[in-house]
């Protein structure tokens, strides 16, 4: 957690941190600062109170512990403001106690030094709010803010009180008594103040009542512990009543973590301190300073071990719910899986064994571990099975070993397993791991087997499945094996969004980020395609799948998905894209030759004739009976040139085709299925509407789904310019009365201007700029020759409909 972090988790309640940081921060800050007043007024009295008479020797001295636990809650930018309100409570409480005014400032300025040196220095080093949690932040605590801070500021204090002649003491005797004092009260009140400060009052309600009662038990037995050994001990105790509250403590530590402890740490030191300077307990048999001295002492020695054990053993249990946390991870994603997943440990002995494991055969996990597994395998394989595996995993190497599994109806399965060591985050082996999956058909046939392997080979090489997870909270991305080296990512360690992101295509990269920024906000499912730049610079092409997962609070907190490489995919669509434009482009050539193959001779005898009649022209007496003959011989061809070209357009409209009974829902389904990738390259969502009646008609499979799916392309391309979100195309089929079957293709598009829907069906007429006119008057052929009728529509609500019917069971002619 940042600095900034921590500050907002100071000043606002988590639902409403971000929107009312800067309006809340005054009212925030006058709250410290009273508070601050009031605790540091608090502790100037308990503080002389717990002095050693006759002598003003203060063993415990709370005020500047107040002022550094007070620095470290809040944020650097309104410390001016608590050395503020502390300075009135200061003046307060010292002139109360007759001390001289010059003496006061002097006092509250090495006061506040202490609390800046060590709350400065906790800061540099942890750019965090302490929480006594983990060693480095008690160990961090502990030099800085209980010795370095009152070390250094000791020095000012007693160079303070002997340049204003204020006691009889000596330089460095006044720089121990300060420094002892304030090292242990920052030692056993900062902690007590930092841990409690965020506890609320709802909390209580959370503690089950065996809790309860276990720490009512807990700080009973170390109050009663504590006044026998502190208060009602002689003078010179046995030295193993010292002892009597470190169960307790010991038991706060374990039991109820660093809050509970610092509580208990506070108690032994106010019980010692309070008995001690009303002359009870075992430190009285001396003068106030050795006294004084002593249970210093024996209140630091007590205080610093206990606190470093309580975070230890709490940053061991933060560690153990991650790693639980990870493993359970784990199992989620393994038992999800659709093949059989395996662990084993250091010792060859399996560990683990997903859930489609377990139903395979039909055994429970604890029948399973060790060498349970074993008892599955076929007698025949076992040996050569172990032999395979046990090599392996001396070697650290990978294998792969067939043998059969008893399934859970008993019947022997080939399986192909595949195992390959594991490794921490700390490169030490860690055992092996495994998939399985059952290939009896394929062993069953040996050269198909041979096939199949290579081909699941080069399928697995080319696909790159990978599995991930982003942790919102600690912006942490976590994938699988396979997926780090793909992506240039190290084998362990930690990869952020952004080192995700930064892999993606740079035009692909603000359509990705917002997508998942939608995902998170809105908490729905995504997928989309995108281009990924690899380490070596090869772009490939991912599609990825993903949906977000929430906490307990309904806040977002993961995001779950899976990628593939569909490069090869997108290759084979261009290719597709390119081979369709190809064949269009050569039916347009075959027709224009054909065209002018069959007009070539008529129009050569036009030319011939208009060549022979302008040389009769040009002679003296032009034979006017001749140049008859050659107009009616011009006339005669034209006619024919027309006939050709109506014959050609009746050859586009009718030919003789094979016809067959087809089912109209299935030829509509089968031109969906293959518009589907066009559609998804276009953005166009596809939807279907097919009628329940019986539809049955007399037609030619291919001519009939070629017409649908020039009308399907003609509604995806008239979609081009509309917005993505917005571009839907509706495919229903529909019988009515007249014994007809009705196939209608609904767009989202701008519609069709009224001018043109009239010649919308004529040959070489397009609405399109780049268009040949060529689609719909093929479709309108191929219905004219299954007696059927093709029309097209604006709708009332924006787009357009193209519709055709055909009749229901009747033969088509021609």
């Amino acid at each position: 957690m940042t600095e900034k972090a921590a500050d907002s988790d100071w000043m606002l309640s988590r639902e409403k941190r971000a929107e009312q940081f800067f309006f809340a921060l005054p009212r925030r800050a006058v709250w410290a600062g009273l508070l601050t007043f009031v605790g540091y007024y608090l502790g100037s009295k308990i503080g002389f109170a717990l002095t050693f008479q006759p002598h003003p020797i203060s063993v415990f001295w709370p005020p500047n512990s107040v002022l550094l636990a007070a620095l470290l809650l809040t944020p650097p930018r309104i410390w001016w403001f608590l050395l503020l309100g502390a300075f009135p409570a200061h003046l307060i409480a010292e002139l109360q106690s007759h001390v001289p005014l010059t003496m006061v400032v002097c006092w509250f300025i090495s006061n506040c030094c202490e609390a800046l040196i060590g709350a400065g220095l906790i800061r540099y080093f942890l750019r965090d709010r302490i929480r006594f949690d983990t060693l480095s932040d008690v160990a961090i605590f502990c030099i800085c803010g209980a010795f370095l801070a009152p070390f250094l500021s000791s020095f000012i204090d007693a160079e303070f009180v002997k340049l204003n002649r204020w006691g009889q003491d000596s330089y460095f005797e006044i720089w121990r008594v300060r420094f002892f004092s304030n090292s242990l009260t920052a030692l056993t009140l900062v902690p007590a103040i930092v841990t409690w400060y965020d506890f609320r009052p709802a909390q209580w309600r959370g503690i089950s009542s065996a809790r309860a009662l276990e720490g009512s038990a807990l700080f009973l037995g170390l109050v009663i512990a504590s006044t026998v050994v502190l208060y009602n001990a002689s003078t010179n105790p046995d030295p193993v009543l010292f002892y009597a509250p470190m169960p307790f403590l010991l038991w706060a530590v374990f039991r109820f973590g660093n809050r509970a402890t610092s509580a208990g740490v506070l108690i032994v030191t106010f019980l010692a301190i309070w008995s001690s300077a009303h002359g009870h307990g075992p430190f009285t048999n001396e003068s106030a300073e050795i006294n004084a001295r002593s249970i210093q002492l024996f209140l630091i020695v007590i205080a610093v071990p206990i606190m470093l054990l309580a975070a230890g053993i709490q940053e061991r249990a933060v560690g153990e719910t991650k790693l639980r946390e990870s493993e359970s991870r784990f199992r989620i994603v393994a038992d999800a899986a659709p093949v059989l997943i395996w662990m084993s440990g250091v010792d060859k002995l399996y560990t683990f064994f997903n859930k489609p494991w377990l139903e395979f055969t039909g055994r429970s996990m604890e029948q399973e571990l060790g060498n349970g597994w074993a008892q599955g395998v076929h007698p025949e394989d076992l040996q050569r099975c172990l032999k395979m595996y046990t090599e392996a995993f001396d070697a650290r190497e990978s294998f792969v070993m067939q043998y059969r599994l008893r399934r859970n109806d008993g019947e022997y399965r080939w399986v192909s397993d595949q195992g390959v060591a594991r490794y921490d985050e700390h490169g030490k082996f860690a055992g092996y791991i495994g998939t399985a999956v059952d290939v009896t058909e394929l062993i069953n046939k040996d050269a198909a087997l041979r096939e199949s392997e290579e081909r699941m080979r080069l399928a697995a090489d080319a696909v790159n499945l990978g599995i991930w997870e982003l942790d919102l909270r600690t912006d942490e991305i976590w994938a699988t094996n396979r997926r780090r080296p793909l992506l240039g990512w190290p084998a362990s360690g930690k990869v952020t969004f952004e080192d995700f992101i930064s892999g993606v295509h740079p035009d692909d990269r603000d359509r990705i980020r917002q997508l998942i920024d939608q995902a998170i906000e809105q908490g729905k499912d995504y997928e989309c395609e995108y281009r990924l730049v690899l380490p070596d610079g090869i772009v490939r092409w991912m599609a990825m799948r993903g949906s977000a997962h929430f906490d307990e609070n309904s806040k977002p907190a993961r995001l779950l998905g899976i990628s593939i490489d569909i490069t090869d995919q997108k290759l084979a669509e261009e290719a597709n894209r390119n081979l369709v434009h190809a064949s269009r482009v050569a039916l347009l050539g075959e027709l224009t030759a054909s065209i002018a193959h069959e007009i070539n001779q008529p129009l050569g005898a036009i030319l011939s004739n208009a060549d022979a009649a302008e040389l009769l022209l040009e002679s003296e007496s032009p034979p006017l009976d001749e140049l008859r003959k050659i107009l009616a011989d011009i006339r005669s061809d034209d006619v024919r040139a027309g006939e050709i070209i109506r014959h050609i357009r009746l050859l586009t409209r009718k030919r003789a085709v094979q016809m067959e009974s087809l089912d109209i829902n299935e030829i509509a389904a089968e031109v969906v299925r293959l518009m589907e990738v066009e559609a998804h390259r276009r953005s166009v969502s596809l939807h279907t509407e097919f009628t329940a009646a019986p539809a049955t008609i007399f037609g030619h499979r291919v001519r009939l789904q070629q017409a649908l799916m020039n009308l399907i392309l003609n509604g995806m391309e008239a979609m081009a310019d509309t917005p993505e979100t917005d571009r839907r195309l509706l495919v229903r089929t529909a019988t009515n009365g007249e014994r007809r079957v009705e196939i209608s293709v609904t767009d989202s598009g701008p519609g069709i201007p009224l001018e043109k829907l009239p010649r919308l069906f004529d040959s070489f007429f397009t609405t399109k700029e780049d268009g040949m006119g060529l689609g719909l008057a093929i479709a309108r052929s191929i219905i004219d020759a299954h007696r059927g009728r093709i029309s097209a529509e604006n709708n009332s609500d924006g787009g357009a409909t193209f519709r055709f019917d055909l009749p229901i069971g009747a033969t088509a002619a021609g």
